[in-house]
């Protein structure tokens, strides 16, 4: 690490350093109690790594933007005054879903529905969890999974400041009637300020939920910072649908981390919308721990202005009889930058495997760019796996042709991207989310 590099890691470490020992101060005797000793063990984690930066492989393309935003001192703010016509404006017309709502990181419980989850479905903050003996250890288990991404500091970060994380267990054969709501809204505030949204998910044999992550910002939110990490396990014949819906405001930057464990014919789907953000990077594995397994990823971005997005995937199939299904889509213009690196591996007794990658990308200016790395890596002979990357403009005579029908070249070009756009969009089961990413993306695409 150069000089610069490593003077601007340290100055970092040097704030949230600062930060952990106020928190520390404030336990007013509860030191020992669990949830500060496994804050601490993860402070302990990050203080012994350092940031990443392009130099690292896996942070090549974003390890220099994130580390310019990085270098802003990010506080704990309160949240702003709002009242339920202030929310409205941020909840998705037609969702029955349990909600919890969050502004500037901190739990609004007026609007949270711990008294309206779905039968057979427990949400607990992680600090009540850490109290019971079983949780505790099945989290702490699930922490020391690395992912697809090495050195990767944001999962200590996360586990240091968490301070509104939740445990999420859904009972053996509980068919959620309804999905739970996770409201991530970010609004003015005196000081740039960070957030650490936390969710640890544990659905048992059997059971079916939907969960959905929404990140939002107040258009006079400014810069901030949120660093979200989820760890999910789906057991035998278990099945979790999973929305990360990221409308961050454009001096934002999001860090996601998801990593995921699936056992014997266990089904993860995951649904990523990109839309906000200046800098965005999103880490999703997925670990295939037993037979009959299927893992599904579909991803859409679209980026304008000066936006960044990172998308880096890998789905490691270790077991015979897997398939997994990934298939993300994006659109670039202006000085926007778009990074996709998909790996999945088949690793030598995964024989049977089925594994489909493809990423397509639209580039609308000459000056934005895509970076395209889809991987696979086979070490087995009896498997059927393919990958791809397209990097493209609209074609022209498409356009020309609906022109020819006499529809304005500016609603010919915008009805061309949503098509391209909706082969994804469609992937999403539940009706009120698809119907609200159409008109988002309605919504940038007119921008």
């Amino acid at each position: 690490m150069s000089a610069s590099l490593q003077d601007q890691d340290t100055a970092t470490k040097d704030w949230f350093k600062q930060l952990f020992q106020t928190y520390r101060q404030g336990l007013n005797g509860h030191s020992n109690h669990p949830m500060a000793q496994f804050r601490l063990a993860a402070y302990e984690q990050l203080d012994a790594t350092a940031f990443p930066t392009r130099r690292d492989e896996d942070w090549k393309y974003s390890g220099a933007p994130i580390a310019r935003m990085m270098d802003t001192q990010f506080h704990n703010v309160a949240a702003s005054n709002l009242n339920e016509e202030g929310l409205a404006p941020f909840r998705i017309p037609g969702l029955e879903a349990a909600t919890f709502v969050f502004v500037n990181g901190n739990l609004q419980e007026q609007w949270t529905a711990f008294d309206q989850l779905p039968e057979g479905v427990q949400v607990i903050p992680v600090a009540t969890a850490m109290e019971d003996e079983e949780k505790r250890a099945w989290m702490e288990s699930q922490v020391g999974e690395a992912g697809g991404t090495a050195q990767n500091t944001f999962l200590p970060l996360n586990r240091a400041f968490a301070q509104n994380g939740f445990y999420i267990e859904v009972a053996a054969n509980t068919q959620a009637s309804f999905p739970i709501h996770f409201l991530h809204l970010s609004t003015a505030s005196e000081h740039a300020h960070k957030s650490h949204p936390q969710l640890f998910v544990r659905s048992r044999k059997g059971s079916n939920l939907s969960i959905i992550e929404s990140y939002q910002a107040a258009d006079d939110a400014g810069t901030y910072f949120t660093n979200s990490a989820n760890w999910i396990s789906v057991e035998g014949n278990a099945h979790l649908h999973h929305y990360q819906l990221q409308l961050e405001g454009l001096k934002a930057l999001q860090v996601n981390n998801t990593l995921v464990r699936q056992d014997r014919d266990s089904v993860y789907s995951s649904y990523r919308l990109d839309l906000g953000g200046k800098v965005v990077r999103n880490n999703l594995s997925t670990t295939l721990l037993n037979s009959n397994t299927e893992t599904n990823y579909y991803g859409v971005y679209f980026g304008n202005k000066q936006q960044h997005i990172d998308n880096q995937t890998f789905i490691d199939h270790a077991v015979p009889h897997c398939q997994s299904n990934e298939l993300y889509k994006g659109i670039l213009s202006d000085y926007a930058r778009g990074v996709f690196n998909g790996k999945v591996m088949v690793r030598q007794d995964a024989q049977k495997t089925n594994a489909f990658q493809q990423n397509s990308s639209l580039v609308l200016s000459p000056n934005a760019i895509m970076d395209a790395k889809p991987q696979l890596e086979i070490y087995a002979d009896d498997v059927r796996c393919s990958h791809g990357a397209t990097i493209g403009q609209l074609d022209e005579k498409s356009v020309f042709y609906l022109r020819s029908r006499g529809i304005p070249e500016a609603q010919a070009r915008q009805l061309l991207q949503q098509a391209f756009i909706g082969e994804v969009i469609e992937e999403m089961p539940n009706d009120a989310i698809r119907e609200w990413a159409q008109g988002k993306l309605a919504e940038k695409f007119s921008a």
